[in-house]
């Protein structure tokens, strides 16, 4: 009887990993995100390619630690473009920008791993809240606007690292000059919980992988979070660049008519990828980098 039982919730453990995976790559092509995998490797041993940086800080729940990869690691000021991944996720889900020579002729690019991913380790409880990942990344952002002579950098992000750059542009005004948004929740009702993450809520946590109860804690906490930052992306005055697919079923596309709204005091320019699901980091790299382009002639240095 044990062993039917230790089998059942084995297989219900599998199933409710297998829903989450799915989910959370239903609009992605699997080829490419194995494509992801091996250029990442690349990047990593390719000498010259990217250098890896650590930052110790200390916040008010301990100690903690950033990572993020650069392609140019001089103090030489430049324009400077930084990736913030969605969830799950790290650097590498940005990995094939470093191997573009002729975008790396034009900026310094860095990517970095949110607080509790890839290599930036946190203490205490997992930092799911984004404005709890805006104050752990802003001492990152400011080395970063420091080793750069502090000329003002750009911001990329892609999911939920696309619903965090607004708020890190609002809290760090001083260091940042352009935002551009991939496929980003912005408008809370549209960043309800789907049903598979109340199911893995439920779900006790040590039969769940961390990577996936992570993501699933950030995606459950993700509408409250968008909440609390509506009134401060409405005053961002930061340019805007928004992209987004018209086929993503993840983040809605009406959140790009949303943001026509919550940006009103922002030059705001939207660009509606016809056909496009949720991963256009990985599937439209030449219209992300035109909007890095754009937005680099637009914002102020």
């Amino acid at each position: 009887m044990k062993l039917i039982l230790n089998t059942v919730h084995s297989n219900l453990t599998l199933c409710l990993i297998g829903f989450f995976a799915m989910a959370l790559t239903a609009c992605s092509m699997p080829k490419e995100i194995e494509e992801n995998k091996e250029i990442a490797q690349q990047v990593m041993n390719t000498p010259g390619t990217i250098q890896n940086h650590i930052l110790y800080m200390k916040g008010p729940k301990g100690e903690f630690k950033l990572h993020y990869v650069n392609s140019d690691p001089s103090n030489t000021p430049r324009d400077t473009v930084v990736f913030v991944h969605g969830t799950p996720g790290d650097w590498s889900s940005f990995a094939r920008y470093f191997q573009d020579d002729v975008f790396k002729d034009s900026f310094r690019i860095i990517a970095i791993d949110r607080p509790g991913w890839g290599k930036s380790i946190h203490s205490g409880d997992f930092p799911a809240a984004l404005q709890t990942q805006s104050d752990m990344i802003g001492p990152m952002l400011k080395n970063i606007w420091q080793h750069n002579g502090e000329q003002k950098i750009i911001l990329v992000g892609h999911s939920l690292g696309g619903s965090l750059v607004p708020i890190l542009a609002a809290d760090y005004p001083n260091f940042i000059r352009g935002v551009v948004i991939l496929a980003g929740d912005l408008e809370p009702s549209l960043a309800e919980a789907r049903w598979y993450n109340t199911l893995l809520d439920w779900t006790p946590s040590l039969v769940i992988p961390d990577l996936w109860n992570n993501s699933n804690m950030e995606v459950l906490e993700l509408t409250n979070s968008l909440k609390l930052a509506q009134s401060k992306m409405t005053r961002l005055t930061t340019p805007i660049s928004l992209l987004q697919g018209t086929e993503d079923t993840l983040v809605d596309p009406k959140n790009a008519e949303y943001a026509t709204h919550l940006f009103e005091n922002s030059e705001l320019r939207i660009e509606m990828i016809e056909g496009a699901g949720h991963i256009i980091n990985l599937q439209h790299q030449d219209k992300v980098i035109k909007a890095i382009r754009d937005m680099n002639t637009r914002s102020s240095k």
